[in-house]
């Protein structure tokens, strides 16, 4: 069966329509709402003309008139109301529908598997991974190293600590490094602060969210010391909302347990 030309379709016609009074009428059908709301995410112009002959089908249904009169039956509305009344309550979909939209499902579960797994698989091989992209830098006692990351932000790695991250940051590459120890950073600005662009400081309690931003963290095995100097960031606990910082801000993590702390900056005295 061709597909119909919804898209031309008036109100009046999509309302007479057995397919989509079945949408209307029976909304936890999944093949038939999946079919519609693809169709309305393909045609976003005709989201008014669906919403008018949504209500129609709904008023028309509501009506607790049985019988029609002639002139009733001769209108749009009557023919509305004879459809509903003509409708079965479950009508089997076409077997070239079905199939359609049977793949369609499919189509979308494999999709969001693959997604799934490729990020999955990201993160094991980010933190267990020999791949000879991932760079990892560790300092001995006393000994400090300044770094520039792929993305010319600037890190001040200090004595015993160590950070990992991939060589190379593209579109499909998060921002992101993971820290054991203290270093200070300051943060590339860029303008899209999309949540997939922000950069990102992973501990083993907490994660530091920036953009554009200056500010130290020290882990230690009893707790996670962060200070912000200037721009914005926000912290990520387990079991916690997040906790937006400002410049001066202080923040200390222990047992999963947030300590806050202002500091004299001259922005705060300010």
């Amino acid at each position: 069966m061709p597909q119909k030309p919804y898209a031309n379709y008036s109100v009046e016609e999509l309302a007479l329509d057995d397919l989509f009074v079945r949408w209307i009428q029976h909304p936890d059908d999944e093949e038939v709402s999946a079919y519609w709301q693809m169709w309305l995410h393909n045609n976003p112009g005709r989201a008014e003309t669906v919403d008018l002959a949504r209500q129609l089908i709904l008023t028309a249904s509501q009506s607790t008139v049985t019988d029609l009169s002639l002139h009733e039956s001769s209108t749009v509305w009557g023919r509305i109301r004879e459809s509903l009344q003509g409708l079965e309550d479950i009508r089997p979909l076409q077997p070239d529908l079905r199939r359609f939209i049977g793949w369609w499902y499919f189509l979308r579960t494999v999709a969001a598997t693959v997604g799934v797994v490729s990020l999955i698989g990201w993160a094991f091989w980010m933190q267990f991974g020999p791949d000879q992209s991932v760079r990892t830098v560790s300092t001995a006692t006393g000994q400090t190293r300044n770094l520039r990351l792929p993305d010319n932000s600037q890190v001040t790695l200090y004595g015993n600590s160590s950070m990992r991250y991939a060589r190379q940051w593209g579109d499909e590459t998060p921002r992101a490094v993971w820290l054991e120890g203290t270093a200070d950073f300051s943060v590339k600005h860029r303008n899209d602060t999309a949540s997939a662009r922000l950069f990102r400081v992973h501990t083993p309690d907490l994660t530091i969210e920036a953009v554009g931003t200056a500010f130290r963290v020290r882990q230690r095995p009893e707790c996670t010391h962060v200070c912000l100097k200037s721009g914005q960031a926000n912290l990520l606990l387990k079991q916690h909302k997040p906790i937006r910082l400002e410049p001066g801000d202080s923040v200390e993590v222990m047992a999963g347990l947030v300590q806050r702390f202002e500091l004299p900056t001259a922005s705060k005295r300010k």
